[in-house]
């Protein structure tokens, strides 16, 4: 094996931890299995894995991308969203073999709550997902870590799988996870239902549109958050988004903010000008009996 004593080391600790998991969940650690884990430690590694672009990442051989899905699930290796959407790793089914206890407990729950065994597999999944992009076990999930999973990963689907039903599959996904959680005792309180439809039509229009433009327009309502009231931010929120979508149909050249010029901003004004008026309807005047 080649490489200095302390890299030859810190190769064979890895393949210690992954024989010992394996072995943990019941599958097969023998010679061939850890073998493959050994080179792919050697050749590339967590930090080669993750300067790879997204489409080699995609292309490893399925032998590879099983260690890969093994250093996610026990938090060695944090994932893109777009990996998690366009490579589709399976981590649901990785994750319930080396987080078996966790994984019983939260089928059972489930299960105690109505939901098929489909929809289960489908929260586990999706739990799965939002952990790896946080780099923590299921069983230590937030509510912030799910919102900030559900927002990349609905950003990643609008990249990579345009026009799908995948943001509102996610999007009733988390719901029922988050239902499950809260009777798990890992959230403090039950989701909050939306009206139909209505958040995962607001994620598929930011994924729409350009990346980095909702990337800094995301964090500017994340901080004007901290000084406007609830119901102004409704309306900022909105006003930007409606924004951003209009540029990605109108103006597509705009990929940043720094990309706006004051011809996009008049063609906007003229766009919202030509709108019909949205108000309260005024009945004609009738004349009055004399």
């Amino acid at each position: 094996m080649s490489g200095s004593p302390c890299r030859r080391s810190a190769v064979e600790d890895l393949v210690d931890a992954y024989r010992a998991d394996l072995i943990a969940a019941g599958m097969f650690a023998g010679h061939p299995v850890t073998s493959v884990a050994r080179t792919f430690f050697t050749r590339t590694g967590a930090a080669g894995w993750a300067q790879m672009p997204l489409a080699a990442q995609c292309a490893l051989p399925l032998k590879d991308r099983r260690v890969v899905g093994w250093l996610i699930v026990t938090g060695r290796l944090r994932p893109s969203a777009g990996y998690l959407v366009a490579c589709r790793p399976y981590l649901g089914e990785v994750a319930a073999h080396h987080h078996q206890a966790f994984h019983a407990r939260f089928t059972a729950t489930s299960a105690g709550l109505g939901f098929g065994a489909t929809v289960t597999r489908l929260q586990w999944s999706a739990l799965a997902k939002v952990t790896a992009l946080a780099g923590v076990a299921p069983d230590q999930v937030t509510q912030a870590v799910i919102d900030e999973g559900r927002q990349a990963l609905t950003a990643a689907i609008g990249r990579h799988r345009p026009g799908s039903h995948g943001p509102g599959a996610l999007s009733a996904a988390l719901f029922g996870l988050q239902t499950t959680l809260f009777h798990l005792a890992i959230l403090d309180t039950p989701p909050r239902k939306h009206p139909p439809n209505q958040q995962a039509a607001r994620d598929t229009q930011w994924a729409s549109a350009a990346p980095r433009l909702a990337l800094t327009l995301a964090g500017y309502i994340a901080q004007t958050r901290l000084s406007l009231r609830a119901s102004t931010m409704v309306r900022v929120e909105g006003v930007l988004r409606e924004f951003a979508c209009w540029l990605a149909g109108n103006a597509p050249e705009v990929t940043c903010v720094a990309g706006l010029r004051r011809a996009h901003i008049e063609a906007y004004k003229l766009h919202l000008a030509g709108r019909p008026a949205i108000g309260p309807r005024r009945e004609p005047v009738q004349d009055q009996p004399r």
